[in-house]
């Protein structure tokens, strides 16, 4: 019988650590650049709507969030969880259908109330 590798255990995601000879002063994921250009980009566009804090403080502001919200989304993907994949989840989560909620009626006699959205059981009745 053969043992499957470790290295499925041990997976590592590439990391770009600068140039050779002059290291950045952070460590990044290659996936971390790009979606850090995707939130720069999003973010770019919601300023030019948006219209706050014009000049140079705001494309600090959308560099910053761009950062933290790159950094907190990395949290999340690991080798095991690919960014793709949290992107499909993320999809799906946005198209799940939701319950409404139910609005709460209240009655003296209890056997009065009749809920329209109980669906009725529709097996056999034991006798």
């Amino acid at each position: 019988m053969r043992s499957r590798s470790d290295d499925e255990l041990y997976a590592l995601q590439n990391r770009y650590l600068g140039p050779p000879g002059r290291t950045l002063m952070w460590q990044a994921r290659y996936s971390a650049y790009c979606l850090w250009l995707a939130y720069c980009f999003v973010l770019l566009i919601a300023h030019a709507q948006l219209g706050l804090f014009d000049g140079f403080l705001g494309y600090v502001i959308v560099v910053v969030g761009a950062v933290v919200a790159t950094q907190l989304t990395m949290r999340v993907i690991t080798p095991d969880r690919p960014t793709t994949a949290v992107l499909r989840m993320f999809a799906a989560e946005l198209r799940v259908p939701r319950l409404r909620e139910q609005t709460a009626v209240y009655v003296s006699d209890p056997r009065h109330v009749h809920l329209s959205s109980v669906r009725p059981h529709h097996g056999r009745v034991a006798r």
